[in-house]
């Protein structure tokens, strides 16, 4: 892939001019793009790794990190896509590069933008489902929701690339894009906002809800985060002609992209992840001690009632120090005397 400025590229410019295009040459900005959105999200993987890694630690463990895991693999494959089919590298050379139902339809809609869009929505029903109904958001109900997420999204993908490609999106060798169908945009925008109304209609409802650990913050910050991403993406597609072909818009709405979801999975993972690095004990000790304050130990289904031990396992792999011990137990003892009195 070249991001010099060939005579192939100059050629391919005055087509585009031809056909009433103004056609922005792919060129070092378009790589520089690419590489630092790539080192964001190289960060991120080594988060990530760390936080499945401490996946019991309590404070990670109420995040729900293997959702966060499974919403990072949609958020690859949506860049992915937007790489391809946002018109920052030729694609011509490659014949799975030009399969435009594999690049647009599979990586970018489906498991970028609808199972990204679907998981933030399900974090969202989750408490909802916990908070505002009073029940565990475990087994049956988890995987009968996840099941329903991932057959829609692939009904969806399925019946997309079974109906004819002027329907939906193909391989414009001209000027060597994916060229959609507008009827098919507006499909998958109006399935990306009736999942924002719904997802809305759910963090409307928990407003008044006593959370312990800001989650009304981070529910409201990603929500309006991903709101932009929808607008700007609903702007691009619908009323930017050929937006691909502009240096400015395809650079603005990709960075938009994925820098916003990237501050909303810190925004999220951010303070229990920085803390279970650097302040371990104090944090789990602080934690537990606001749960018991606050009576919400059910909700965030977690007994402050442990003894020294168990808690000692939560906190990590290793085995604990005399210091620690001591700290808890000392922690304890102090919880204990203040029930009593």
């Amino acid at each position: 892939m070249s991001f010099e400025f060939t005579p192939e590229e100059q050629s391919r410019v005055d087509v585009a001019n031809f056909l009433g295009i103004h056609l922005d040459p792919i060129g070092h900005v378009d790589l520089s793009t690419i590489s630092v959105l790539s080192a964001m999200y190289f960060v991120e993987f080594i988060a990530l790794c760390y936080q499945f890694y401490n996946r019991h630690y309590p404070p990670l463990r109420v995040k729900n990190v293997p959702l966060m895991c499974s919403m990072y693999v949609g958020g690859i494959a949506w860049f992915l896509g937007d790489i391809f089919t946002g018109g920052l590298v030729h694609i011509g050379q490659s014949h799975i590069l030009r399969n435009c139902k594999f690049t647009l339809i599979w990586l970018r809609a489906c498991i970028g933008v609808y199972y990204v869009t679907s998981l933030f929505s399900l974090r969202c029903f989750s408490l909802y489902y916990v908070f505002c109904k009073g029940r565990a958001f475990k087994g049956r109900v988890v995987y009968l929701s996840l099941g329903i997420t991932v057959l829609s999204i692939a009904l969806f993908g399925v019946i997309s690339v079974l109906v004819p490609t002027e329907l939906t999106t193909h391989y414009e060798d001209i000027i060597d894009m994916c060229y959609t169908n507008r009827n098919y945009i507006i499909a998958v925008i109006i399935i990306v906002w009736s999942i924002w109304i719904a997802t809305a209609v759910m963090s409307w409802r928990m407003r008044n809800i006593p959370f312990c650990f800001n989650e009304r913050v981070e529910i409201f910050a990603t929500f309006m985060l991903l709101l932009a991403v929808s607008i700007l993406n609903t702007v691009c597609l619908m009323y930017v002609t050929v937006y691909p072909a502009s240096l400015a818009w395809r650079t603005a709405l990709i960075y938009t992209n994925h820098v916003c979801a990237s501050v909303g999975y810190w925004i999220v993972m951010g303070e229990a992840t920085y803390n279970c690095m650097f302040h371990r004990v104090e944090y789990l000790q602080y934690w537990v001690t606001t749960l018991k304050e606050d009576e919400m130990e059910r909700q965030y289904e977690y007994s402050t009632d442990l003894d020294n031990d168990i808690i000692l396992t939560l906190v990590g792999n290793s085995e604990p120090t005399a210091t620690t011990r001591s700290m808890f137990a000392h922690t304890l003892e102090s919880q204990s005397l203040e029930m009593t009195k």
